[in-house]
């Protein structure tokens, strides 16, 4: 956690980033990267940083401070990447259905690391 924030910070803008993000459709939008719906274009890769996250972000219209803060509150909330944002984070998502889903069946669940480019 940057040293700029505190838990009471944090614990402060969470819901309000949170209503933010969803008012968006940030995390519906990161899901379509990592997971599409229709399966016509390839699932993003995670790279075991908020990359996709940004760029969805400035898409978006945010800027540079709000990026930062909303940075913050998904490492708070257990997501230190893209794809553990739709894993620990977000209510739902098509990725973390997936995953469950497999391991559900008994069939080889993919690993969650899968996501992410070594």
């Amino acid at each position: 956690m940057n040293e700029d924030y505190d838990e009471e910070l944090l614990t402060d803008i969470t819901p309000d980033v949170l209503r933010v993000l969803n008012n968006h459709s940030f995390f519906a939008r990161l899901d379509d990267l990592f997971c599409p719906a229709d399966g016509s274009s390839p699932a993003a890769v995670c790279h075991g940083n908020f990359q996709s996250s940004t760029a969805l972000l400035v898409d978006l219209g945010f800027e540079a401070a709000p990026i930062a803060d909303v940075h913050e509150v998904l490492h708070y909330l257990g997501g230190c990447c893209d794809c553990e944002v739709l894993y620990n984070v977000a209510e739902e998502s098509r990725l973390k259905a997936k995953y469950w889903r497999a391991r559900a069946s008994g069939s080889a669940a993919p690993a969650k690391d899968s996501q992410m480019n070594s």
